[in-house]
């Protein structure tokens, strides 16, 4: 684990490097899952090892199983050509690489806390008021009477820092009829720049790029979330080759199992027309009877099996109209694959999808954390404030800007302001429950990633004891269907020796008929006996490449182990997309 969670930590401690309590926290997780690495037992069996031995026609149904069932137009097809086209055309996976692009958007959306803002603002106003104060226009009588139009523009903008820039100019004209007004009418000119800098609450780098920085944290768990459901799809769509490989191999061999029972039929109807011949022909077609009905069945599980296949990788290489058959020309290749669980432990943990995610979401928590730490101290703001202002008489609103610059014989100059703002709540309820809530996020994330690297490794050790198994569970069922084999072999050489077998003369006793029935019994549980030894070998073949890819997903390596990586591309509507691409030219199923 020095090679895995190594890593993230060194990432988490620069972003939050001053809680050194958290920070030892995360250390001591690191190291007590570093000391269980270690310490992985190696599985050890009490079952003794079986004595297989590989045959030249053990897998005879290999040969039909690419050959087409039906009369309808086949369509060969591999696994690795289904994993390209479920990568190109799949909708789920095109659904999975949208996540990361859409939480992208925050990246750009917290940016745009930092945005430069240019305003206009316009105003005409027009008084016409009754005079009640001879200093309003020079005369007790009559009424006031003014017109004046304000437009003022400019830019404001936030800093890193948490101050807040605005830069504003302003224009006016005023004209009334107070003799008090000079000139009259009248144009003015103002430039202001004033400056906000939080000193306590919302003050600091850290703290302003907070939002940014827990975007980029989403993002990169988005990321993430795209690789975990895009090895479980690609995982299902090889669960969906493999069902499909043992739909038509167990239906070639029920096949052959029934026309075996044909065969039988067909030789006692020729025996002649006795009664004790009658029972055995009832008795072989029984037989007959129920090996077309799991011909039924295996005929259907071919056609959910070949719907699952264009259900999952939705390519218009396999369409639904015409429904033609897909043939896999992929068989399994049976070699053992070599485990190491201290190896793949420190793998899972260096890659899983979800260890990543977990170790983000407590990034993204102590970041949150220490945001809201800021936001429970008062806030103390410094204020400053300068300007420059001009004035001129009638509608001259260039003479106006004009002035605000002039300062000749010491008639303009900056006026300037300087002071603080103090906000804070006596009791401060909000901000002190909010940051309890976020301490108390924060340990739960703790334990969430606790929780994930205890299911991670759990579901190594699942995933690596399954491929030891079904290999071992393959290499018993080869055997048990060699004996099988042998079985049906010996009572197929009696029928040579054996005077009193069917097809054969024999006397019309019942002790002759009865063991005819007895030899018929057995020859039909023999044959029987042999095609489940069969299926239950092709069973264990398709999960044993199922075991060997859900191993590989469990380190989270599913996606290299078949060669895939990720590109960043623009689609035909101009917006990003994100694809898998596979590269090389053959799918690996078994490991040397």
């Amino acid at each position: 684990m020095v090679g895995s969670l190594a890593g993230c930590f060194e990432v988490f401690k620069q972003s939050y490097a001053e809680d050194s309590k958290l920070a030892s926290k995360i250390d001591e997780i690191m190291s007590e899952n570093e000391a269980r690495v270690k310490t992985l037992p190696t599985d050890k069996s009490a079952v003794p090892t079986g004595t297989y031995k590989p045959g030249k026609d053990d897998q005879w149904w290999q040969k039909d199983v690419e050959t087409s069932i039906t009369s309808n137009s086949d369509q060969k097809i591999t696994l690795e050509g289904i994993f390209v086209e479920t990568i190109k055309h799949s909708t789920q996976i095109k659904v999975f690489s949208d996540i990361p692009l859409i939480r992208e958007t925050g990246i750009q959306e917290a940016k745009g806390e930092f945005d430069t803002v240019s305003f206009v603002k316009a105003m005409y106003e027009h008084q016409n008021d009754p005079v009640g104060n001879i200093l309003e226009t020079g005369s007790a009588n009559g009424r006031f009477v003014q017109d004046g139009v304000i437009v003022e523009g400019g830019l404001r903008k936030k800093v890193v820092t948490g101050a807040e820039i605005t830069l504003k100019q302003e224009f006016g004209y005023l004209q009334n009829n107070s003799s008090f007004l000079t000139p009259n009418p009248q144009s003015t000119a103002r430039l202001s720049l004033s400056v906000v800098q939080p000193l306590l609450k919302g003050a600091g780098v850290k703290y302003n790029r907070a939002i940014l920085d827990i975007a980029k944290i989403d993002s990169e768990s988005a990321m993430q979330e795209m690789i975990r459901q895009a090895e479980s799809h690609l995982l299902e769509v090889s669960r969906a080759y493999w069902g499909l490989y043992l739909a038509r191999a167990t239906y070639v061999q029920k096949m052959r199992l029934y026309k075996l029972a044909v065969g039988v039929s067909d030789e006692i109807k020729g025996r002649g027309n006795v009664d004790a011949v009658k029972g055995q022909v009832a008795r072989a077609e029984s037989a007959m009877a129920e090996r077309r009905s799991d011909l039924v069945r295996a005929e259907l599980a071919i056609a959910n099996a070949q719907d699952r296949i264009r259900a999952l990788v939705n390519s218009p290489e396999l369409p639904e109209a015409g429904a033609p058959e897909l043939i896999p020309v992929d068989g399994p290749l049976m070699r053992e694959y070599s485990v190491n669980y201290e190896q793949a432990a420190r793998r899972a943990l260096a890659q899983r999808p979800e260890v990543a995610q977990a170790f983000l979401q407590v990034r993204a928590a102590a970041v949150r954390e220490k945001m809201q730490r800021n936001e429970v101290l008062p806030a103390l703001n410094a204020v400053v404030a300068g300007y420059i202002a001009g004035l001129a008489g009638n509608n001259n609103l260039s003479g106006a800007y004009g002035n605000e610059f002039n300062q000749d014989n010491g008639s303009g100059g900056p006026g300037v302001s300087a002071g603080f703002e103090f906000e804070f709540p006596l009791e401060n309820n909000t901000a002190e429950a909010r940051h309890q809530r976020r301490l108390l996020e924060l340990r739960q994330q703790v334990n969430q990633l606790k929780t994930t690297i205890e299911t991670t490794l759990l579901e190594v050790k699942v995933s690596a004891r399954e491929v030891r198994t079904t290999w071992r569970d393959y290499a018993a069922k080869m055997e048990s269907m060699q004996a099988a084999t042998a079985d049906l072999s010996q009572f197929q050489a009696r029928r040579e020796v054996d005077t009193a077998l069917p097809g054969e003369p024999q006397p019309a006793s019942a002790v002759s008929n009865e063991a005819t029935t007895a030899y018929l019994d057995s020859v039909l549980s023999a044959q029987n006996r042999l095609t489940a030894a069969e299926e239950d070998s092709v069973k264990s073949a398709a999960s044993y490449q199922i075991a060997i890819l859900n191993f590989e997903r469990s380190q989270g390596n599913l996606l290299a182990y078949e060669n895939i990586s990720i590109e960043r591309t623009k689609g035909k509507d101009k917006l990003p997309l994100l694809r898998l691409q596979k590269g090389g030219s053959e799918s690996k199923t078994a490991n040397p």
